[in-house]
């Protein structure tokens, strides 16, 4: 499950700047892959395998958020300015 999440974050952070297909792509993998990750960090803890790669799966996605978040916030902003 963990790796999962770790793939989905990639794949979202590297589709984030594809314009159009970014969205499509980003929301699903984003919206599936934090769950993902932090169900692998709590199975990592109940298990005692260690939680260092599922600390990086959660960061992977939360960075891919945050990416998100600040294109949405600047696309916005220029479209409000040229329309606005």
């Amino acid at each position: 499950m963990g790796v999962a999440g770790m793939v989905l974050g990639i794949i979202a952070i590297v589709f984030i700047f594809v314009p159009f297909v970014g969205i499509i792509v980003t929301v699903p993998c984003m919206l599936v892959g934090l769950p993902l990750s932090i169900v692998g960090l709590v199975q990592g803890r109940n298990t005692g395998t260690g939680v260092g790669m599922a600390v990086a799966r959660m960061v992977c996605n939360l960075i891919a958020i945050v990416i998100f978040v600040l294109a949405l916030i600047v696309v916005g902003s220029f479209i409000l300015a040229l329309f606005g």
